[in-house]
């Protein structure tokens, strides 16, 4: 049974529904502009094809509820509670997610823009195939997130720690990864263009045939990661850690190794033309 008429009456009512209970709501296709719901609980509610605009979430309840196609702009989801929640190719604009908790969630093809993660607990959640533009997930956590054919562009992932995550096919372009945790990330086949990875952790990565031209990896650390057959073609690797790294088949045409420490390394067919070799610890 829809519960939108009534939800719709009790904020024409009063705008403010902070800390009303509504969980288990039905509220598929509702059209809210400009409602509050700080502290509230909307767990199980069901908001699917929702237009939602301008709504206030913050340090709300909504576990396990669902906003799969829904179109949702400007809200703030700051220090919400949404694990489990779906956003199944749900559109998201300019929406607000600082410290929330999206442990398990799904955002499977959904459409991300401008949107703020920063210091967001998304572990074992789902972006696949998801498209996120110019949004902020600095210092969050997405431990074993499930990333795969995710198109991410100028967005920043700083000091993310995404170990364990699948980033398998997926695309990044203007990506500022500085410092990210990815140890044990499987990359495999991905295309990095203008990603800066400077200083990060990818320790047992997986980065075959990953497509890196001109990539930042200075001081990174990809001790005993997979870099067979992977295009690193005029990439920097300036006092990069490759020990015990699988560099099979890949290509470091014209790449910055200065430095680099590559002790116990796999160079076999690794192709090394007119790169910079300085000060390269090889053995």
């Amino acid at each position: 049974m829809s519960n939108v008429d009534e939800i719709i009456s009790l904020v024409l009512k009063e705008p403010k529904q902070d800390g009303g209970d509504f969980s288990g709501f039905d509220l598929k296709g509702v059209s809210l502009n400009g409602a509050s719901f700080v502290f509230a609980t909307l767990m199980e509610t069901v908001m699917e094809e929702a237009e939602l605009r301008d709504i206030d979430f913050s340090q709300a309840t909504l576990d396990s509820s669902s906003f799969k196609n829904a179109k949702i702009k400007n809200v703030n989801f700051s220090s919400a509670n949404l694990e489990g929640v779906t956003f199944e190719e749900a559109t998201l604009m300019g929406c607000n997610f600082k410290n929330a908790n999206l442990s398990n969630c799904d955002f499977s093809q959904a459409k991300l823009d401008d949107c703020d993660f920063q210091g967001t607990n998304l572990g074992h959640s789902s972006f696949y195939s998801t498209t996120i533009d110019n949004c902020n997930f600095a210092f969050s956590r997405m431990l074993y997130a499930f990333l795969k054919q995710v198109i991410i562009s100028k967005c920043r992932f700083g000091g993310v720690n995404a170990r364990g995550s699948d980033l398998s096919f997926s695309k990044m372009t203007e990506v500022d990864m500085k410092g990210a945790i990815l140890k044990y990330a499987d990359l495999n086949s991905s295309t990095l263009i203008d990603v800066n990875m400077t200083n990060s952790n990818l320790i047992g990565a997986d980065l075959k045939d990953a497509q890196c031209a001109g990539v930042q990896w200075e001081e990174v650390n990809l001790e005993g990661s997979d870099l067979t057959y992977a295009n690193f073609e005029g990439a920097n690797f300036k006092n990069a850690f490759l020990l015990e790294a699988n560099l099979h088949g890949t290509n470091f045409t014209k790449a910055n190794l200065s430095d680099a420490y590559l002790v116990d390394a796999n160079l076999a067919k690794a192709i090394t033309k007119d790169a910079n070799l300085e000060n390269t610890i090889l053995a």
